[in-house]
């Protein structure tokens, strides 16, 4: 399985890349250009390095450093000290004292979390700044290492080569926002403990039943074990997601219903859908969602408004049907890296969390990033672990993910892709393209990169290096290629082979169900 994996994410580069040869012959086989290696030094002491050999024959090398250096540092939490203050603090003194080795004392540490804004009908809460259960992003994460850059970061500096042994502890996060956010680290690894948020309503089972408030039509009713009031949404719990769910299996509470696809999913948070109301106790059951506020379109008798257009409700759904209702998608991330070089994840457990799991974004960092012998699993009686993704990973280069056992997620077990960008302007052998406004200096195409073009709907349509580079990384940035390309448009797409896609990452004997 690992050998076949690898071999399937070489050979998908070669035959694109022939593709691409076969269309233009004047240009080398893209397979040929990637590097095969990052021309780091390996230090087997600290470092980790795997091989796997290419269909053209060639020895590529992923590599992932290790944090270097000597000297240990631990202390407990005082008393008093909560932990929202405690694991910055210890951070910082490590740093401070030069160790290279922090040992954080087992336990449970419960995060209080930022304060969110939870009336979210008032003006206030619905500021493009406000932090609320709907704007994660605006929020402070529950612990954040590193420091945000302030200006382009060529080598990553804000915290450098640290061991971090969390001895088999449990974080406990509370608010619907960002767990743990990594900023501008190079050689940093995490290992040993668990991450949950135990007390947020991230699923619930429930039936579709007819709808005593709105004949005709669905209503949903929740199980009575699951709360239904949700502190961080300032009301009941909002219903984001439901899809078909099978408990007569023998893996309790159940699992996602295999017979169904996704033409029986519904999301509640696409397109302005109106949210169901809680009507309470009906003739239905205890905790009762009417469908009666919702659109119903794209029921079987009218499928012409699906619920990307807003058009969401629960009429797909026989009555009778057992379903899992996610109360959380993408409120917020587990664990989120930005602008980082050789991050590595070992022996981390995540029970759940409310959005994506693992994430390494479009602007996650230069090279280097390991997770290995890990788990994305729920928690005893739990319908679901991760709300959404369990893992995404926005490929550069040196990736190595290994001996993980991820499972039971709302949605992609393991996400990989790379960014295209769009195209705003062309003039003859110039182009205008979007800068990417962030610290990362290799998010901009640069002289000498090579591009490859796409249409609209991700067709390749040729390829071409940039030869000069004007303007500012932001906000437009105006290109000067090697040859103007014809037929070439602003509805194309294109994507940097040199800088962000790459061929050094290998999968292996990880387990996905």
């Amino acid at each position: 399985m690992p050998k076949s994996i690898v071999c399937c994410l070489a050979l998908i580069v070669s035959l694109l890349s022939i593709s691409a040869h076969c269309q233009n012959p004047n240009l080398p086989v893209y397979s040929e250009l990637i590097p095969t290696s990052s021309g780091l030094p390996y230090n087997p002491a600290t470092d980790f390095r795997e091989n796997f050999t290419a269909p053209n024959g060639k020895q590529v090398e992923v590599l992932v450093k290790g944090p270097a250096g000597s000297g240990t540092y631990t202390r407990a939490i005082r008393p008093g000290e909560t932990p929202d203050q405690y694991f910055p603090a210890v951070v910082s003194e490590a740093v401070k004292a030069k160790a290279h080795h922090l040992v954080i004392p087992k336990a449970v540490y419960a995060f209080k979390g930022p304060d969110l804004c939870t009336d979210l009908k008032s003006p206030s809460c619905n500021l493009p700044t406000t932090c609320d259960a709907n704007h994660y992003y605006n929020c402070n994460p529950h612990w954040q290492i590193g420091t945000y850059p302030q200006g382009q970061v060529t080598e990553p500096d804000s915290i450098s080569d640290l061991d971090i042994d969390l001895s088999g502890s449990e974080l406990d996060f509370s608010a619907p926002v960002i767990g743990i956010w990594i900023l501008e680290a190079q050689r940093l690894r995490l290992r040993n403990f668990t991450i949950d948020w135990p007390k947020l309503p991230i699923a619930s089972l429930g039936t579709i039943v007819p709808d005593p408030d709105n004949p005709g039509h669905n209503a949903l009713v929740i199980d009575s074990k699951y709360p239904v009031v949700d502190k961080y949404q300032g009301g009941p719990v909002q219903i984001q997601a439901v899809d078909p769910w099978d408990d007569s299996t023998t893996d309790p509470p159940g699992v996602f219903d295999a017979k169904s696809n996704n033409s029986f999913e519904e999301y509640f948070i696409f397109g302005n859908a109106p949210q169901p109301t809680y009507v309470g106790s009906t003739s239905a059951g205890s905790h009762t969602f009417s469908c009666k506020s919702c659109h119903f379109q794209n029921s079987p008798a009218d499928p012409s408004c699906s619920f990307f257009s807003g058009c969401a409700n629960f009429d797909l759904f026989a009555p009778g049907s057992r379903v899992v209702v996610r109360h959380y998608t993408y409120n917020g991330l587990a664990v989120i890296v930005n602008w980082s070089n050789d991050i590595d994840f070992e022996n981390v457990t995540l029970l759940t969390g409310p959005g994506t799991g693992i994430m390494v974004t479009n602007n996650g960092g230069y090279r280097g990033f390991r997770l290995a012998y890990s788990k994305v699993v729920r928690k005893q009686g739990r319908p679901v672990s991760i709300a959404s993704g369990a893992v995404d990973l926005a490929l550069k280069s040196d990736v190595l993910l290994e001996n993980n056992d991820i499972g039971y997620g709302g949605d992609d077990a393991l996400a990989m892709h790379s960014a295209t960008g769009t195209i705003t302007a062309i003039n003859g052998d110039k182009i205008q393209v979007p800068g990417p406004c962030d610290p990362d200096p290799m998010d901009a195409p640069i002289p000498g990169d090579l591009l490859s073009f796409y249409d609209a709907n991700f067709v390749y349509k040729t390829t071409a290096r940039v030869v000069a580079s004007n303007g500012s990384a932001c906000p437009t940035l105006e290109l000067t290629l090697d040859h103007a390309i014809a037929g070439l448009s602003t509805t194309d797409n294109y994507l940097d082979l040199t800088q962000q896609p790459s061929a050094r990452y290998i999968f292996r004997d990880n387990t996905l169900h």
